[in-house]
C-alpha cells in the first residue's frame, strides 16, 4: 500500500514538473519569438535606413559635383570630362543661354530645365554623363549605362533673381536606369536635395568708362574713343590725374555730351586711391572693381595664370591654347604682350578677363573683348595695324598710346565678362532635403 501511495506521488509530482516545464518553455518561446521578431524588425529598420542615407548621400554628392562643374572653366565632352575642341563648358552648356533658343546672348541665363546630367558611383570609379541640350524641345537624360548602381542627376531652374540658379538634384540607391524624378520608382530609395547657387562675379563693379586711369591718361596715335552708354553718362576717360592727348586722337560720346564732361581728370577718388598705393602692390585700384586682391583672383578657379607671357611670339599661343579650351579669365604675373601674329582674342558673346601684374602691349591689326587691368604705367603701347578694345580698361597707374585703333565702351561685353568668369556659391540658408520633385518634365519642385 505505501509502495503504490510513493508512486503515485511521484508520477504527480512529475506530471507537475513537465506542465511546470511546458509552461516554461512555451514562455520562452514567446519571448524568443518576441526578441526575434524584435531583431527582424531592427533589421528591416536598419536596411531602410542605410538605404534611404546612401541616397540622401547620393544626392549630396550630386549637388557637389554640379557645384563643382558648374566652377570648372574648361570645356566638357559628353562623359563630362576634359575637352578642347567644344567650346562649351557645363556652366554655358546648362545654365547660360548659349545654345539654340532664338537669339541667345551672353548676358542671359537660362537654365536648361529638362535635361539631366548626372553620374553613377562603382567603389572609387564614377561614369558621368552630360548630354546635348535639345535645341528643338524635349528632354535629355544623362546615358549611364545599364550597370545597377547607385547615382544622381540634376536638373537646373531659374529663380527671381538673373545671377542665381536653383538645382535640383536626385540620388538614388542601386537601380538600372539614370536616377531621374521619373525613375524614381525603380530604387529601393531615393531622396532629393536642392539649393539655389549665386553668381560671385570677378569683376563685381563695372568701369564707367572706356579708359580709367589710377594716375595720367596720354592717348596719343590715330586713336578712337568711344562711349555711347546713356547709363554712363557717356564718359569717355577718366584720370586720378591729368588727361592729354594726340592730335590725331577722336572722342565719340553721347548726344549733347560736351566734351569736357566725358573727359574728367584730376578725380578724387581715383587719386586718393593711387596715392595711397603708389607701387600698385597692394591691389588697391584692382579692388576698387574686383572686390578681391590680384592674389584672390589669380587663386579662382576660374582663373587661368600663365607666366612667361611678356613676349609676344611666346604669348598669343599660350593665351590662344588656353581661350581653346575654355578659359576666359587671365592672369599673367610677368605682363602680356600680343601683335597681329596672334590673332584676335574673345567675342562680343564669349569675352575675356585680362589681368597684368606687369606690362600690358598691344601692336597690330587685333580685336580684343572684354575687360582689362594693368598695374603698368604703360598698359598699352599700340604701334602699328589698328588694335581695337571693345568692352573697357582700368590701369592702376597711367596710360600711355601711341597707335592707331578704337577703345570702345561695351556694357553688354562687361555684363558677360562677370557672367562667364566667375564663380557660384551656395546661398546660405537656401539647401532643403525637404523638396519633392514631380515626374512630370520639367519636374515640379514642392517644398515643405
Amino acid at each position: 500500500m505505501q509502495n503504490m501511495t510513493s508512486n503515485m506521488r511521484k508520477r504527480q509530482r512529475g506530471a507537475a514538473t513537465l506542465l511546470v516545464t511546458m509552461v516554461l518553455l512555451f514562455s520562452t518561446s514567446i519571448v524568443m519569438l518576441y526578441l526575434n521578431r524584435s531583431i527582424l524588425f531592427e533589421q528591416k529598420t536598419s536596411a531602410n535606413q542605410m538605404r534611404s542615407t546612401m541616397a540622401l548621400e547620393m544626392a549630396e554628392a550630386g549637388m557637389e559635383w554640379a557645384t563643382g562643374m558648374l566652377n570648372t572653366a574648361y570645356d566638357i565632352g559628353a562623359n563630362c570630362a576634359f575637352l578642347g575642341t567644344t567650346n562649351v563648358s557645363f556652366r554655358r552648356k546648362y545654365v547660360q543661354t548659349q545654345w539654340g533658343n532664338g537669339t541667345p546672348t551672353a548676358t542671359d541665363v537660362a537654365p536648361a530645365t529638362t535635361t539631366y546630367p548626372g553620374c553613377k558611383v562603382d567603389g572609387n570609379a564614377t561614369t558621368c554623363s552630360c548630354p546635348a541640350v535639345p535645341s528643338g524641345g524635349g528632354s535629355a537624360t544623362a546615358a549611364l549605362g545599364t550597370a545597377v548602381l547607385p547615382g544622381f542627376t540634376a536638373v537646373f531652374s531659374a529663380t527671381s533673381d538673373p545671377e542665381a540658379v536653383r538645382i535640383v538634384v536626385t540620388g538614388c540607391t542601386a537601380q538600372a536606369g539614370a536616377c531621374t524624378p521619373a525613375t524614381t520608382g525603380a530604387s529601393d530609395a531615393t531622396a532629393t536635395v536642392s539649393s539655389i547657387l549665386k553668381l560671385r562675379p570677378l569683376l563685381r563693379a563695372a568701369p564707367a568708362s572706356p579708359l580709367t586711369c589710377g594716375t595720367s591718361c596720354a592717348v596719343g596715335g590715330s586713336y578712337n574713343v568711344v562711349n555711347r552708354d546713356v547709363v554712363t553718362g557717356g564718359i569717355l576717360v577718366n584720370a586720378g590725374g591729368a588727361i592729354t592727348q594726340g592730335p590725331g586722337t577722336s572722342y565719340a560720346s553721347i548726344p549733347g555730351q560736351p566734351g569736357a564732361n566725358a573727359l574728367v581728370s584730376n578725380d578724387a577718388s581715383l587719386s586718393a586711391i593711387s596715392s595711397a598705393d603708389p607701387t600698385c602692390s597692394s591691389s588697391s585700384m584692382f579692388t576698387a572693381y574686383f572686390g578681391s586682391t590680384i592674389a584672390q583672383y589669380a587663386a579662382s578657379p576660374t582663373t587661368k595664370t600663365i607666366a612667361n607671357c611678356g613676349s609676344a611670339s611666346a604669348c598669343g599661343s599660350l593665351v590662344d591654347a588656353a581661350y581653346a579650351a575654355g578659359w576666359r579669365a587671365f592672369y599673367f604675373p610677368d605682363g602680356f604682350a600680343r601683335n597681329s601674329s596672334s590673332g584676335s582674342l574673345g567675342t562680343a558673346s564669349d569675352p575675356v578677363t585680362l589681368v597684368s601684374a606687369a606690362g600690358f602691349n598691344v601692336t597690330g591689326n587685333i580685336d580684343i573683348y572684354g575687360m582689362i587691368f594693368s598695374n603698368s604705367a604703360n598698359v598699352n603701347d599700340v604701334g602699328t595695324g589698328t588694335a581695337n578694345i571693345h568692352g573697357a580698361m582700368v590701369t592702376c597707374a597711367g596710360y600711355n598710346n601711341n597707335g592707331n585703333g578704337t577703345l570702345e565702351y561695351d556694357a553688354d561685353v562687361l555684363k558677360g565678362v562677370r557672367r562667364s568668369s566667375g564663380s557660384v556659391v551656395r546661398v546660405p540658408g537656401s539647401w532643403t532635403d525637404r523638396c519633392t520633385a514631380s515626374t512630370a518634365n520639367p519636374p515640379v519642385i514642392t517644398c515643405n
